[in-house]
């Protein structure tokens, strides 16, 4: 089996099959009302997963888990994605900035400020461009330690005050 980058489309449908048979009840957002909340467990990690949902169908989702600190700041990996009829229209980089406003309003009384980071495929051009958008057009090649395939980093530190 070749390796790959962890891709967050695997974990879509998975989320929206959960939530049609009931397995899962996500909670309404605080700031951002369209999007709902799931806090569980993934893997012995908390998992935080925000997705907008509308009329059942599971349009987009971002999850966060929990990375190591950077430059002694908690810091959370984030992967998103959009299911392929909504692909091309915006809704990524709009539920990722809204997820991360949840973030910040929801860790407020707990962090000053912490980190995100994005590992971005080479390849993935689309995931990049969300990316460039909401973190920045710098970004750091590496090789994600998961797969071992080249990768981009893309990271953002995120204020709560």
């Amino acid at each position: 089996m070749m390796a790959k980058i962890a891709d967050p489309h695997d974990a879509l449908p998975s989320f929206e099959k959960a939530l049609k048979h009931g397995l899962i009840s996500p909670k309404k957002c605080t700031v951002h009302p369209e999007l709902a909340v799931l806090i569980d467990d993934a893997n012995g990690e908390m998992r935080i997963t925000y997705a907008l949902i509308v009329g059942g169908k599971v349009k987009a989702t971002v999850a966060y888990l929990r990375a190591e600190p950077l430059h002694g700041e908690h810091c959370f990996q984030v992967g998103y994605a959009v299911a392929k009829p909504y692909r091309g229209k915006g809704i990524a980089s709009d539920i990722l900035i809204k997820s991360i406003n949840e973030m910040r309003h929801g860790f407020r009384a707990h962090l000053k400020q912490f980190y995100i980071e994005a590992v971005v495929g080479v390849d993935n051009l689309a995931s990049k461009r969300v990316a460039e958008k909401v973190f920045t057009k710098d970004f750091e090649e590496i090789v994600d330690k998961a797969s071992g395939l080249p990768a981009l980093q893309f990271v953002k530190l995120i204020s709560t005050e």
